[in-house]
């Protein structure tokens, strides 16, 4: 597996993009008959492309900078979150910390405040505040 590969893809051959940012389940949807504490998914969550679709069709975005974090099978920790403050409105826009190894949320945050200032100053004048979402 290449440098790139591990950097863009996890699990079985899972895109980064979007699919650990945290959504929740929409009331009467098919996803809504799975017990899922808290209502709380991603859509990095699904076995197949299919079921990954359909977590996004029965859920629905968490508000903007409300995060998970995950440890990858590639060796990576990730922070992921919806993110319109870097400029775009539309929804499925998200941002995403990416640091190899394990690592806690307070360490992968002071690597987003160090190499990624700007991020952090696009937040903070859209008033968005990164806050982690605990999975139970």
């Amino acid at each position: 597996m290449n440098r790139s590969h591990e950097l863009e893809y996890y699990g079985d051959h899972v895109h980064l993009d979007g699919t650990l940012a945290p959504r929740r389940v929409r009331p009467g949807t098919r996803m809504a008959e799975i017990y899922v504490p808290n209502g709380l998914v991603w859509q990095g969550l699904g076995k197949t492309q299919e079921n990954r679709q359909q977590i996004g069709y029965d859920s629905e975005e968490c508000p903007q900078g409300q995060f998970l974090r995950h440890e990858l099978s590639t060796g990576f920790s990730v922070l992921q979150w919806w993110d319109r403050a870097q400029g775009d409105p539309r929804s499925a826009c998200n941002s995403t910390i990416l640091s190899e190894g394990v690592h806690d949320s307070e360490a992968l945050l002071r690597a987003l405040r160090e190499h990624f200032p700007h991020v952090v100053a696009n937040l903070a004048r859209a008033h968005v505040s990164l806050i982690e979402i605990v999975r139970t």
